[in-house]
């Protein structure tokens, strides 16, 4: 898969390179480790995320500034990137042949080639692979992008997807010229002050349900104008729920713009979220997942979830 990947690129001549709404490190550094790889081979390219503000604290990688929010007027290739359903891109139609990186168990193929390891620790792995399976040469810009999605979808090494195989990953990607602290500073010590009133808002309305073994946080769109931050400056707030002691399950009940209630799921040791999502018409990883829920009160939704998350402890 990963050969015929590589032979529909080389036929293609022009390319969008295309990441799920409201991106990570892993989808923006995914898609981006393409970039100078497809403009070496001469290639027409446009990376595209549709979100209206990407995640400031991205801003380090190269090629950032030319993420465009609309599609070319023409394209033959469409590469997807970090997303489990079509409907996430957010794009209307696929208008041309599509290649689909991911690491989603609950990915559902739309792609017509599909380059899914759902035991890889990032969508960044999954291009590192490509690249490697086809003895292309990493430029140093890929490598940096590749690394950040690695650190940002493990925790900078800590999650259970971590293994020998990701360490020698990370070993070679320095070997180029990636420099870990360079990263971990871009990522984590430039925080807006936005954010942190935001964090702080959020952890106000932290609640313990089902003998403190779940902490729930909540998210409203008026915290969003208060503190003037965006939706991705509460992208850890689910794992500091989880974070305290005695919680197996840290969730985050985010309110979006049009009303609906998004879910996003922490788990610690041993439940399953993937399998509670996927409940819910969602998805995601055992430890990391999400969906969108069918009620617009957080009560409704929190009610509804602890029933699940009660058979599941």
């Amino acid at each position: 898969m990963y050969k015929e990947a590589y032979e529909v690129i080389k036929n293609s001549k022009s390319i969008v390179l295309i990441s799920h709404i409201n991106p990570d490190g892993d989808a923006l550094g995914s898609s981006l480790a393409l970039l100078p790889v497809l403009k070496k081979m001469n290639k027409k390219v446009r990376v595209v995320n549709v979100t209206k503000n990407l995640p400031s604290n991205l801003d380090f990688l190269p090629g950032f500034k030319e993420v465009k929010r609309e599609l070319p007027k023409n394209y033959d290739l469409i590469i997807s990137f970090d997303c489990g359903s079509f409907d996430r891109l957010g794009i209307e139609t696929k208008e041309a042949k599509l290649i689909n990186f991911d690491h989603h168990i609950s990915n559902t193929r739309y792609g017509d080639i599909n380059l899914i390891e759902p035991d890889f620790s990032s969508t960044g792995e999954v291009v590192y692979k490509f690249l490697k399976e086809n003895g292309i040469e990493i430029p140093k810009e890929s490598a940096l992008c590749i690394y950040t999605a690695v650190v940002s979808d493990t925790g900078f090494f800590q999650y259970e997807s971590v293994n020998e195989r990701v360490f020698l990953m990370a070993s070679e990607l320095v070997k180029l010229g990636v420099e870990p602290d360079f990263v971990a500073k871009m990522l984590n010590e430039r925080e807006p002050l936005s954010k942190i009133r935001l964090i702080a808002k959020i952890l106000d309305t932290l609640t313990l349900y089902l003998d403190a073994k779940v902490a729930v946080v909540k998210l409203t769109q008026k915290m969003l104008k208060e503190t003037g931050a965006n939706i991705s400056h509460a992208e850890n707030a689910s794992n500091m729920a989880r974070s305290l002691a005695t919680v197996e399950v840290g969730v985050l009940l985010r309110e979006e713009e049009d009303g609906r209630i998004k879910v996003s799921l922490r788990s610690k040791n041993y439940v399953d979220v993937s399998k509670i999502a996927k409940m819910f018409d969602g998805g995601g990883h055992k430890r990391a997942a999400g969906f969108t829920s069918r009620y617009s009160e957080f009560e409704s939704v929190l009610k509804e979830l602890l029933e699940v998350l009660k058979k599941e402890l």
